[in-house]
Parts: C-alpha cells; sequence; structure tokens
C-alpha cells in the first residue's frame, strides 16, 4: 500500500545511519509489515533446501528480527496490527484478493495434470494467515507486553505513536507513513531497506520536506498521484504550487491526518479491551460493524491456495460460520461474504439465526465438541491432531466423494506428495480450522459483552468456549503445501484414528487407487532401500 512511485523519488534524500547513531532510538513497527518481511527472510533462510517456510518459521524469523534490533541498542516500544481496515480500503482489498487469486490460477493453469510443484510461485499468497499468525506468535514471546491491535490501521497508530516518541524510527512496507506530521528526529524506514538492523537506511520526512521547501511531504505525494510520469523537478514545483485549500487536496490531506477514535463499544463493554486483543482482524473487522449495529456486514475471506477448478474450499464449514456470525450481527442484517467462487471473488448472502432459533446449532456443535474430546481424551491425543480429526469431520460432511485415507494422512501430517487433491484438501482442511477459530473468537466476544446475562445460550456458550480453549494457534495447526513434513501421528495410528472419524459419521472409508506406473516407482523405490539397508548392515560387520 501506499502512494506508487513516492519512495523511488524519496530515495535520493534517504540516508544510512549507523548503529552508534540509533541507539536510544524507539522502534515503532507495523505488525503486518513485519510478518511479511519476516517471510521473506524465512525464505531466504530456506533458500538452499527445497521446502518452503512453515508459519512457526517465519514467525521466528521475526522475532529474531526483533531480538537484533534491541540488540544494536534500539528499543522494541510497539508492535502494532490492523483492528478494522476503513470502508475506503475494501476496493483496494478486493483488487488485491483478485489479483492472488489469479496467480494461483496462473499456478495451475501451467501444471494442469494432478501433479503440482512447490508452490513458491505463489510467494506469501500461500500464506492466508500470515499477520494473525504472528501477532498470536508475538503474545507468547518477551515482545507480548508491546504488541498491541488497534482500533482502525496500523499506520495510523504508528504515526501516533510516533508523536508520543521524538526519538522513534517506524519501520514499515507502506509508504502512506512518510506522510504523517512527526518530531524532527523522528525516522522512517522501509522493510525493502531493512535487511539487516546494523546500519539501517531510512528516511527523515522533516529534513527531507525541509530540503524540498515544502512544509511536508502531502504536497508531492498528491503531485505525484496526479502527474505520475513527470519527472522530480516538476513534481516539486507542482508541490509547491498546489492550492493547499482545493478540496481534491483536503480530501486527500484528511488522510495523512493521524486520529484514532475508540469505537463506543469499547466504552459500552469494559472488558471487550483485553477480549479484542485476541481477535484477528478478519474477525475484528466483523465484530467492529456487528456492534456498531450494521446492517450490511461484510466479511472478506482469506484467499486460500487452492485448486481453482474445483469448488472454492470456504464451502466447508459454512454452518459454523453462520453460527459465529449469528451471534453477534443482527437477525434482520445481511452478512456478505466475499471468497472465491469459479475463477473471480464474488460475494454470498447469509441469513443470521434468529434469536429464537440461535441456541439449537450452538446446542448442537457444542455437544459435538464434547463428544470430539473426550474421544479424544480416550486416545490420549494432543491438541493439534484432534481438532485436525474433527476439522477432518467437517470436510467429510461436505464432500459427495470422500477422499482417501492415504491423501488424508499426508494432509494432516503435512506430506506433500506434489498433487492438486493434496492442495485442495489442504484447503478445505484450512476452511474447517479456520471457521472453528471464527466462531471460538466470537464465543468470547459475545460472553464478554452479555455478561450479565442469564440464559441457556449462555450456559451453552460458556461450555463451548471452555471446550475450545485448547484450540491451537494458527502456526500448531495450519500449514502450507510445501513446507517440512510435521508428525502428528505414526502412520498405523493415524490410520485408525481416520478410520473412526469416517465410520463415526457413516462415510465409508476410501482406498486409494493406485496407477500402474505408480505402483512400479513405489516396487523399485522398496527395493532401492532394500539395497541400502543390506549394505549398511555388510559395511557394520
Amino acid at each position: 500500500m501506499g502512494i506508487q512511485g513516492l519512495a523511488r523519488r524519496l530515495e535520493p534524500y534517504s540516508c544510512r545511519y549507523t548503529a552508534k547513531e540509533l541507539e536510544g532510538y524507539a522502534a515503532i513497527i507495523d505488525g503486518p509489515s513485519l510478518a511479511y518481511e519476516a517471510h521473506k527472510l524465512a525464505l531466504s533462510a530456506a533458500a538452499s533446501q527445497t521446502k518452503i517456510p512453515s508459519y512457526s518459521e517465519i514467525n521466528l524469523e521475526a522475532i529474531k528480527w526483533l531480538d537484533t534490533l534491541e540488540n544494536q541498542g534500539i528499543t522494541v516500544a510497539a508492535v502494532l496490527f490492523d483492528g478494522a481496515l476503513p470502508d475506503a480500503k475494501r476496493a483496494e482489498r478486493l483488487s488485491r484478493t483478485e489479483q492472488n487469486n489469479r496467480r494461483v490460477q496462473q499456478l495451475r493453469a501451467s501444471y494442469a495434470t494432478t501433479a503440482c510443484p512447490i508452490p513458491t510461485y505463489l510467494g506469501s499468497t500461500s500464506y492466508a494467515f500470515l499477520a494473525p499468525s504472528l501477532r498470536e506468535a508475538l503474545t507468547e514471546s518477551p515482545f507480548a507486553s508491546r504488541t498491541r491491535i488497534v482500533p482502525g490501521e496500523a499506520d495510523d497508530s504508528c504515526a501516533l505513536r510516533a508523536r508520543d516518541l521524538p526519538r522513534s524510527i517506524i519501520f514499515t512496507s507502506d509508504t502512506d507513513l512518510l506522510l504523517f506530521d512527526y518530531h524532527p528526529e523522528t525516522l522512517v524506514v522501509l522493510f525493502q531497506d531493512a535487511e539487516s538492523p546494523v546500519g539501517l537506511k531510512a528516511f527523515s520526512p522533516d529534513h527531507i520536506a525541509k530540503k524540498l521547501q515544502l512544509k511536508t511531504l502531502v504536497p508531492l505525494a498528491h503531485a505525484i498521484q496526479q502527474h505520475l510520469s513527470e519527472g522530480m523537478d516538476d513534481l516539486v514545483r507542482d508541490a509547491r504550487d498546489l492550492d493547499t485549500d482545493s478540496s481534491a487536496y483536503l480530501d486527500f490531506h484528511r488522510r495523512y491526518t493521524a486520529a484514532i477514535v475508540a469505537p463506543i463499544y469499547l466504552q459500552q463493554y469494559v472488558s471487550l479491551n483485553s477480549t479484542s486483543q485476541s481477535l484477528d482482524v478478519r474477525i475484528f473487522e466483523f465484530v467492529h460493524e456487528a456492534l456498531n449495529r450494521s446492517q450490511n456486514l461484510p466479511v472478506y475471506l482469506p484467499l486460500l491456495a487452492e485448486d481453482p477448478n474445483q469448488a472454492s474450499a470456504w464451502n466447508i464449514a459454512q454452518d459454523i460460520r453462520t453460527l459465529a456470525y449469528s451471534l453477534l450481527a443482527s437477525s434482520t442484517s445481511t452478512i456478505r461474504e466475499y471468497k472465491r467462487k469459479a475463477q473471480g471473488i464474488s460475494p454470498q448472502d447469509i441469513r443470521p439465526y434468529s434469536d429464537t432459533d440461535l441456541h439449537a446449532p450452538a446446542k448442537e456443535i457444542d455437544g459435538r465438541v464434547g463428544g470430539l474430546l473426550k474421544w479424544a481424551k480416550s486416545k490420549d491425543l494432543n491438541p493439534s491432531l484432534l481438532w485436525s480429526l474433527f476439522a477432518l469431520s467437517l470436510v467429510l460432511g461436505e464432500l459427495n466423494t470422500a477422499p482417501s485415507l492415504p491423501l488424508v494422512s499426508r494432509v494432516i501430517n503435512a506430506d506433500f506428495d506434489y498433487t492438486w487433491p493434496f492442495v485442495q484438501l489442504t484447503a478445505r482442511f484450512q476452511a474447517a480450522m479456520y471457521s472453528l477459530r471464527m466462531l471460538k473468537q466470537m464465543t468470547e466476544i459475545w460472553l464478554a459483552v452479555n455478561q450479565h446475562i442469564q440464559s441457556k445460550l449462555r450456559g451453552t456458550l460458556s461450555s463451548l468456549q471452555s471446550q475450545m480453549a485448547n484450540l491451537p494457534a494458527i502456526a500448531d495447526m495450519f500449514f502450507v503445501p510445501g513446507q517440512s513434513k510435521r508428525l502428528l501421528a505414526d502412520h498405523e495410528q493415524l490410520k485408525a484414528l481416520i478410520e473412526e472419524i469416517y465410520v463415526s459419521i457413516g462415510v465409508e472409508v476410501a482406498t486409494e487407487q493406485v496407477s500402474n506406473k505408480k505402483k512400479k516407482r513405489q516396487a523399485r523405490e522398496a527395493e532401492r532401500k532394500k539395497r541400502k539397508t543390506e549394505q549398511r548392515q555388510q559395511s557394520s560387520r
């Protein structure tokens, strides 16, 4: 995000600062930008490997980067994440989602058979939950007390926080943050220039504006937006001659007047101030609109890396999400989910349950979760495995043809087999698991805003909240095709557990159809391993 061409034109005015010069500075960090930077760092760390990084590895890179920053004498003052993006950003968000969707389509078109490579081509598009995963990881790190979700966009809050800290450095990927009013000492570092916190290349908005004989850089940004093809000298001249009282300029300038107004509901429900800090941005946005009593509630579901020739993975667990929405939405409101349909991104309207109908589906899912936990306890299953198996039950309930048991086993263990069926089933698992996450978070919000209500629904939701307390973090539960394998259970144990899930919901256990070519390849591989074992045994004698 930001003004196209702004960073390139200001590049000659940036300065490199030594670690000594930056001692005593406080860092204010745009959380989503850090997540994407950490993804780049994790990719670089894995450049010589045949795998792409996991969510956990990306989060680790982010925390290492923050540690390095502090080791250089720069204190991390705040890592800020978006709460609810403004309505003005909806068109831009849809445009980006469409763009990423086209990348997935291009990858599929390049591999038209069932074969699929490690999807390095997709870059960060493979990671639908990158920012919330990092935020969650930071809450379990030494930076927990400095990690916050803000009511609006993170960049506005970064700018406001910098006003409280004269010697501050803002780290971001958004050039918009060059345009706010700051103290003369405030610096802005774009992550593309921050590969190493040692010796940073930074922009001083105050210094650059003075050098260009401007009061701020906002007129220059406006001129660039109006005359993108002009050279720098002409743009500076346009900026100096700009009518700063014109309505067009005032509308543009208003965007860079940092002001955060806390929503009324945060004052009305004091407990929400802490509860809302555990929300993902997509869920926070829905909560924000619902508690503001909006009648039209858009939900922008994350774009999943899936097979575009198949039905959208978000068709899975629609009933779970409808229940989640209904907890907070007025029964007369319209919920509009934006998700992939065919080759594009389209809205689908959802009617929430009425107040009188809400308890029945809540009780039904509470019973299912309770049954799962009782079964899992008898099997001594870890949370990541038991919730993956519950997600499997949700997936199976929506499919006309059940996936083969070996494929399910590979997906649960993240053992990528380089096929599109694996990619699609993974996306379906993610849709199911994230729908459960949405239900958990919205249940917590409902309980926070209805503390004094005594009803059957409250009792059921309290039970559900307790039972979902061990729903794992994104990094512990979600994976991407092509990452390192994770072993949640050995082959025989997992096979038996999956069979039980199939039987419990009345689905016939599907076996994998193996072609003659694949059988021959497997036989050759088995023979190769046998010879290798025999050679090792002989050499050890």
